[in-house]
């Protein structure tokens, strides 16, 4: 892992004021430490000395002492050596961020999405026009709908291609997108599949969307998708995007404005109700009123936190994956099966794979496995809508479904012959992990770590 540096005086200033960090919503991570001789101390680990294989710990009476790692546990010196002061000091000061402030800190873009029963639904432009996009990622490529792509001058190419789904699969041709976009993210000259997603629907039924925003977007723009927070993020400097650049330390010395049109270039280091405090290049501080900063300055001064600024200065190397377990959620990781995710789990106590689909407002199981499995399926009178029109299915009693950690009992969801067209009803997952368990269980879905975090409450 790569080692930082980190003024011990900086740290110890966040751990010797125990009220602040109360205030703060901090909790101080003290740890029974244990010598050689079986006595017993809480402290937090402040610093570690490899060089002199020395430990520096704050006790709970506010001293400071330096242990010789020799004179600890052997469970203690694992401890130690072990320790990341990244970590440390974002459980300390930083974890008051929330997912959203720590995604935009590492250059994401982030994007509020509406429910549309449970799928997800974006504001996004097709060659210019206003449109919504279905994010779904049980879509292994995106699928214009094709009566918006010709409402929005896309040009359509034969009809010679076939889109299967859930009830089927109905024709489908090329079309040509000359630019899309959405969040902050723009691509051009596109080829994108086109069908009417109409055929085989009640008629009462409409579409919402003019596309499903499919995996191949995703993975491409590092996607996350908080179900807590109802937001969805993007890179969008991984699109077509040109002349967009990352400013690597956004709470650094940067150039400030006043409405009288003076320039000033400072770090910004505190604030209250009405003024902000600047350190100078030079040394010296500076103190400023939010009014009479320039409207951009102003803006990002009251959006400025300590937070922010400690995470920028000390664990800005934290990968997503990390930032999120340190915020108590389990990962489970997901195997990518051409642009597809799978995630392992059971099914009334059997080992099985589920395919998590953003775009399935409701879980759904494949009839075989149902069966197999010791549901208690009732009578097919039901019916699931999807690609392909409508298909019979049936209300199923579920006793348990686990994914990670995370237990859900006596569900009912429904079942269908998701292979109805194939003589082999085998397949390598049960069903469909749709949004409504992903929004229960609090889920983050990461495209670039390739996993899937959950967090259940009791």
């Amino acid at each position: 892992m790569k080692k930082i540096s980190l003024a011990l005086g900086f740290l110890l200033s966040i751990l010797i004021f125990p009220l602040h960090a109360q205030k703060a919503g901090i909790e101080q991570e003290y740890r029974t430490f244990t010598n050689t001789k079986g006595k017993k101390i809480q402290a937090v680990l402040l610093d570690r000395d490899d060089k002199k294989q020395t430990a520096t710990l704050l006790l709970k009476n506010g001293k400071r002492t330096r242990v010789p790692l020799a004179k600890l546990s052997d469970e203690d010196q694992k401890f130690i050596k072990e320790w990341n002061r990244e970590r440390a000091i974002f459980l300390m000061s930083c974890r008051g961020l929330t997912v959203k402030q720590l995604l935009e800190l590492r250059g994401y873009e982030v994007v509020r999405y509406e429910l549309d029963n449970n799928s997800i639904l974006i504001d996004g432009k097709l060659n210019g026009n206003p449109v919504k996009f279905l994010v779904d990622t049980g879509a292994g490529t995106s699928l214009l709908h094709l009566p918006a792509a010709q409402e929005n001058k896309c040009q359509i190419g034969p009809m010679t291609e076939t889109v299967a789904g859930v009830a089927g699969t109905y024709p489908a041709g090329w079309a040509t997108v000359n630019t899309l976009e959405f969040g902050g993210c723009l691509f051009e000259n596109e080829k994108i599949l086109a069908a009417d997603r109409r055929i085989g629907m009640p008629k009462q039924f409409k579409i919402n969307d003019a596309m499903l925003l499919g995996a191949e977007y995703l993975i491409k723009l590092e996607t996350v998708i908080s179900y807590k927070e109802r937001l969805i993020f993007f890179r969008p400097d991984k699109s077509d995007k040109k002349g967009e650049t990352n400013n690597d330390d956004p709470f650094g010395f940067r150039i400030f404005k006043t409405r009288e049109g003076k320039k000033f270039r400072g770090k910004m280091i505190s604030k209250n109700d009405a003024t902000a405090k600047f350190k100078l290049t030079n040394g010296k501080t500076k103190t400023v009123s939010f009014m009479s900063l320039s409207e951009a300055d102003e803006a990002y001064a009251y959006d400025w936190s300590e937070q922010k600024a400690t995470f920028m200065s000390h664990c800005r190397s934290l990968t997503v994956e990390e930032l999120l377990e340190l915020r108590k959620y389990q990962s489970c990781q997901y195997d990518r099966q051409g642009n597809h995710i799978f995630v392992d789990g059971t099914l009334n106590d059997n080992e099985v794979t589920w395919m998590i689909d953003t775009g399935a407002d409701n879980s759904l199981l494949h009839l075989h496995y149902a069966k197999k499995h010791g549901c208690k399926v009732g009578p097919m009178d039901k019916k699931v809508y999807g690609i392909g029109g409508s298909a019979p299915a049936a209300a199923t009693k579920i006793d348990k479904i686990t994914l990670g950690n995370a237990v859900l009992t006596n569900r009912i969801l429904l079942s269908t012959d998701l292979r109805r067209n194939s003589e082999n009803k085998e397949q390598p997952w049960v069903g469909l992990f749709g949004a409504d368990y992903m929004r229960e269980l609090e889920a983050v879905i990461t495209y670039r770590e390739n996993k899937i975090f959950i967090k259940q409450e009791n």
